[in-house]
């Protein structure tokens, strides 16, 4: 079997669309500018300044939006090659797993799910989270652990749902 690596920390966003998420956010941000400025200075008593508020919230929700998508996430990453499954993702604060297939005991695969439960061989356990992988990647990592689990003679079990299994 082929060793299988993803880097998940260059992808995700286009330039594009970091450029008009960060346009949307000047636009909500001077619109709240304009809003708050508009009664005192504009003599425009009919509108509140407090009316400033939604469009300074959107702004600052687009605006987190856009850090997220322009700051560089280092070191994100999913292999699984002969020896061992290891990965390291996470939006906040990524950690690294590394399982070796030695102490691997089952793997338990959800029908419909984007998730995959590895059982070690000391009872303990880890669910590995693909949702926030594009559809695509996590589909290739669920059939290439799969199959790599298959050659190894580890026992795959597919259920339906992950949270009913124990």
């Amino acid at each position: 079997m082929e060793k299988l690596y993803f880097n998940l920390s260059e992808e995700e966003v286009s330039k594009s669309r970091k450029v008009i998420l960060w346009i949307v956010t000047a636009f909500f941000f001077l619109g709240a500018a304009y809003v708050a400025i508009l009664s005192p200075v504009f003599g425009q008593h009919s509108v509140k300044p407090l009316l400033a508020l939604a469009p300074l919230g959107i702004g600052i929700l687009i605006g987190i939006t856009a850090v997220f998508a322009t700051v560089k996430r280092k070191d994100i990453f999913f292999l699984i090659d002969e020896e061992k499954i290891e990965f390291r993702y996470g939006i906040f604060r990524p950690k690294r797993y590394t399982f070796p297939w030695t102490e691997v005991k089952k793997l338990v695969m959800p029908h419909k799910e984007r998730k995959a439960k590895v059982i070690l061989g000391n009872g303990t356990f880890h669910v590995i989270d693909l949702s926030y992988i594009q559809r695509r990647k996590a589909t290739l990592i669920r059939k290439h652990l799969y199959q790599t689990a298959r050659q190894k003679n580890i026992d795959v079990l597919t259920v339906i749902n992950l949270s009913k299994h124990k």
